[in-house]
């Protein structure tokens, strides 16, 4: 319970509820001491009040606070369960796409007439295609999103504008992960030659490297302290790339990959030739 002071008992008050941003009712008020005049100015006291927000609001609005939080929790159950049936059913029609692109350039090549249907794939095709597609797929996962496309030398980068960034993201990047793996899928049976495909939404590329290259010094070094290998979490070819190249020049741990895709992690473990400090 804290303590105000004023000129008056109604000024004190008016500042505990100016402080506490509380409406009067919600208070809990208990006068300490009134204001005092004295005698031709001598002798003067201002008044001090102790307030606090009463029990009664507090147990209120936890409870209200508590049903919110169970229609939250709800929302994003259900959310996650359509999400995670809808890339489901994506992934399937991703087979069946390759299932039948590949049966159709089986009969092409058996099929030497001229009037036979050749597949030419197409890279500047490929990306307008995906990108289309990643539309489209935003679009049923609840979270329409604008692609603008950015070819660099180490890969072409998706980058996703969207107002629910963390509905794409996912918990611990699991969601967008996943959308790249399905995108390297598309781009890989559809474009001519190999590239990386990137997916990015806001800084969040940017922001997981730093927070990889962390985690990555951070393991090295329990690693060294406990002569004992850590499992990292699956994760991307780039970002496992990241993880080896960090540590490529370690004189006590070595970094290799195992698993299969889309699960593939990182292994960091002590250098066997070298003796660890």
């Amino acid at each position: 319970m804290a303590q105000y002071e004023g000129e008056t008992i109604e000024l004190a008050i008016q500042k505990g509820l100016a402080d506490l941003k509380i409406e009067r009712e919600e208070a809990d008020i208990q006068v300490v001491r009134e204001d005092s005049h004295g005698f031709l100015g001598i002798g003067k006291k201002t008044a001090i009040v102790e307030m606090q927000v009463s029990p009664e609001v507090i147990a209120a609005k936890k409870a209200k606070q508590e049903v919110r939080d169970r229609k939250i929790q709800k929302t994003i159950k259900n959310d996650a369960q359509q999400d995670q049936q809808t890339v489901s059913d994506i992934k399937d029609k991703v087979a069946a796409e390759v299932e039948v692109q590949g049966q159709f350039e089986s009969a092409s090549k058996a099929v030497t007439t001229v009037e036979a249907p050749k597949f030419e794939r197409n890279d500047n095709q490929a990306i307008k295609d995906l990108s289309v597609y990643l539309m489209d797929l935003t679009k049923r996962l609840g979270a329409p999103a604008l692609i603008r496309v950015d070819q660099q030398e180490s890969g072409i980068v998706f980058h996703l504008e969207t107002a629910k960034e963390g509905l794409l993201i996912g918990k611990h990047g699991r969601s967008i992960n996943s959308l790249q793996y399905l995108s390297q899928t598309f781009f890989n049976h559809h474009g001519r030659t190999r590239q990386t495909i990137v997916l990015d939404i806001g800084d969040y590329r940017e922001r997981r490297e730093r927070a990889l290259t962390s985690l990555t010094k951070r393991t090295a070094r329990n690693v060294v302290a406990d002569h004992k290998a850590i499992f990292l979490d699956p994760m991307p070819s780039f970002e496992r790339k990241l993880v080896h190249t960090l540590l490529a020049e370690s004189p006590y741990v070595e970094t290799f990959s195992e698993g299969t895709e889309p699960d593939r992690y990182v292994v960091i473990a002590p250098r066997k030739t070298v003796k660890l400090p």
